[in-house]
Order: structure tokens, then sequence, then C-alpha cells
């Protein structure tokens, strides 16, 4: 575990992560410098229309015309416009910081998990395992 996270491997992460939020930030600056932000709403924004109308109708969820959810995810959609420095600042600073950390962590635990893999291959190919079996390393 330790080699893990062991300081070099910290800061690699650290890199890592901010390497990715700093491509999604530079992206988002050149399209708000260039005035190509876009401004319009994204399915998040909208309700869960299939759970709503499912309600309203007293039917199964799996019932609704997809026509209806269709259209009140058009007018939903329609009526969700940010400005510019509201786009930026929620898709490009704030979600941008997401993938870098999901990356890091992923940079943090893999030796673990291969580790973890390759001890269960070990013990499925009769050779014991073990919580201190380590590969041969060529």
């Amino acid at each position: 575990m330790r080699e893990a996270f062991s300081l070099k491997r910290l800061a690699i992460a650290v890199v890592i992560a901010g390497a990715i939020y700093g491509l999604a930030v530079g992206i988002g600056s050149a399209l708000y410098a260039t005035d190509n932000m876009p401004t319009g709403a994204t399915h998040n924004d909208c309700a869960d229309y299939r759970r709503e109308i499912a309600d309203e109708q007293g039917i199964d969820r799996t019932d609704v015309p997809q026509e209806e959810i269709k259209q009140r995810t058009e007018t939903c959609l329609e009526g969700h416009v940010l400005t510019e420095n509201e786009a930026f600042r929620s898709e490009y600073l704030f979600w941008s910081i997401w993938p870098g950390v999901i990356c890091a962590v992923v940079f943090l635990i893999w030796p673990v998990w291969t580790r973890i893999l390759l001890n269960q291959e070990a013990h499925d190919d009769g050779e014991g395992g073990g919580k201190h079996h380590t590969p041969e390393r060529a």
C-alpha cells in the first residue's frame, strides 16, 4: 500500500489532475474569449419527465410514450439559457475538476488494484497467492 501512496506518486497524480483541469479551463477560456461559449442547457438541467408523466397519468414508467418525454424535455431545454459567465463558471471552472480528480485517483490506486488482480490470478492458478505475493519483475 505504501507504494501506491508515495510522495512521488502523489505528486504525479496532482500533476495529472492539474494538467487535465488546465486543459479544460484552457478550452473554456478560448471559447469564452472568442464568444463561442455554449450557453444552452443540458438534460441534467431538466426533471425526470418519465417519472413525472407516469405519476401524472397513473401508469408504469415503461409505458410512458417517448414523444411526451421528448416534448417536455425540448420545452425545458429551450427555457434554460445561461449567460456566458455562468456557463464558463459552472461548466469549465467547476465541473472540469472532476475528470482530473478521477484520473488522479485511478493513477493512485492502480498499483494496489494490479496487486490484487495478480494475487487473485495466482490463487486461481493454484500458486496460493496471499497478501505478500508479489510478481517477479523483469
